[in-house]
């Protein structure tokens, strides 16, 4: 079985931490795909309206985050190229790259520490104003505790985050994507405990819940040397890690515009039913992206130990395939769930009327596929330590956030023009910028 195993990966030009990706994606996908049908079943029109209007609004935590994780990432792989973990945890290496990764690793508990407070405050708050003020067939008290508690491990996520990032960044990408597996597997598992029983919006606490409490004790087994790191003067968050940060916060937080927006717009414009349909459309094709982007995903520590190592030729090969794989099975999977769909409203399935009718679906797929070629660019550039995607990000946030308050009236129309901004301006400029990053290393 090994034997078989092994010549399959090499078979689909796979490692071992792209399968555990992959698998994960998939994994994603198909209960993402069961979640579908369950939503629709168990909830009410209106309660699934709120529930992707929860999740939208939860997003808000890149606010607190900040593109920190990212940075995380690639500054963890820089010093990590030079260091060795032993298998009691312990760092060996270089007196100067151990010190710094422990100093940066004891600066980030404190950080994310204020992140997590800050957004429970700010997010309980927020969404109490925002879901009373726009009562959409819901009393206050079918909704507002289930939020609290949404928020509150929603930021017990957002406190751990980072120590995920270092793990990844040391080049364990399949080490948590194990983790990230059994927890999702456990978060959906209970979820589906959770709308068959009738609770309704209290599922949307299932896969957080999971998260945290998969998350706090996997590190207890795994990474307690992240707990005991020293704080040290060695990582300066000023000149280390804000010239980039800020860079990558600004277009995180203009990726929120671009791809969380919707469905709160749509929620307080035409109501809860219709931001239900948009928002299970979208969360669909978020996962077919995310399950696009395993390839590229899993090898973003290895690109930026490449680029340490000066070694471009093998990094631009890598990048090749990887961006190649990924968005060619965004787009075929793209594909697939339009012709699914069609098929089911044909057949007049009464369950399809609770998601978007196929022409938003369409401008949806495309936008997605490009969005997967957009990441994989972003993915090697940043690998770079550097964010040259800020203006175009903060542009095309602008031009979103432009076209959907002139469109909110039509939602068709809404996802037509936000596809076409990005096919027409996003995606060349991306092109563009990746052209002289690559021009560099010939």
């Amino acid at each position: 079985m090994p034997l078989i195993f092994n010549k399959l990966l090499q078979l689909f030009k796979l490692d071992s931490h792209t399968f555990h990706t992959l698998v994960l994606r998939g994994w994603s996908l198909v209960a993402g795909a069961s979640t579908i049908i369950m939503i629709p079943t168990c909830l009410t029109a209106s309660e699934q309206g709120y529930y992707y209007a929860f999740a939208s609004l939860l997003a808000l935590q890149i606010f607190f985050e900040l593109g920190f994780n990212q940075v995380i990432m690639q500054l963890v792989s820089h010093e990590a190229a030079f260091v060795q973990f032993n298998k009691d945890g312990k760092i060996v290496g270089e007196f100067e790259h151990v010190n710094r990764l422990e100093g940066l690793v004891g600066m980030l508990r404190r950080w994310y520490a204020y992140a997590a407070i800050a957004f429970f405050i700010s997010a309980t708050f927020a969404g109490w104003i925002f879901f009373d003020f726009y009562q959409q067939g819901l009393h206050i008290s079918q909704w507002i505790y289930a939020w609290f508690v949404v928020v509150g491990l929603t930021s017990v996520n957002l406190y751990l985050s980072p120590r995920l990032a270092i793990i990844e960044g040391t080049g364990s990408i399949g080490d948590v994507a194990r983790l990230r597996l059994i927890q999702s597997m456990a978060g959906y598992g209970l979820l589906w405990v959770i709308l068959l029983n009738g609770f309704g919006l209290w599922a949307i606490i299932a896969v957080p819940f999971a998260s945290a409490v998969g998350t706090y004790i996997w590190l207890n087994f795994n990474a307690a040397w992240i707990r005991f790191a020293k704080v040290n003067s060695t990582f300066s968050w000023r000149y280390d890690i804000l010239p980039l940060q800020w860079r990558i916060a600004l277009s995180w937080v203009s990726g929120y515009i671009v791809f969380q927006l919707f469905t709160p717009m749509v929620f307080s414009i035409h109501g809860a039913v219709d931001a239900g349909r948009l928002g299970l459309a979208i969360s669909i094709f978020s996962a077919i992206t995310g399950l696009g982007m395993s390839w590229v995903y899993a090898m973003a520590p290895r690109f930026t130990m490449l680029i340490a190592k000066k070694e471009h030729i093998q990094l631009n090969h890598l990048f090749k395939i990887s961006a190649i794989q990924s968005s060619t099975v965004a787009g075929m999977l793209s594909l697939v769930f339009i012709s699914v769909i069609y098929f089911l409203k044909i057949l007049n399935i009464d369950l399809v009327n609770r998601i978007v009718g196929i022409n938003v679906l369409c401008w949806l797929a495309l936008n997605a596929t490009i969005n997967t070629v957009i990441f994989a660019c972003a993915t090697y550039m940043r690998a770079h330590r550097e964010e040259p995607l800020l203006i175009p990000s903060v542009v095309g946030a602008f031009l979103t956030l432009l076209a959907i308050l002139i469109t909110k009236h039509d939602m068709r129309l809404m996802m037509m023009t936000t596809a076409l901004l990005q096919l027409f301006i996003g995606l060349p400029w991306c092109i563009y910028l990746l052209k002289n990053y690559i021009k560099r290393h010939v």
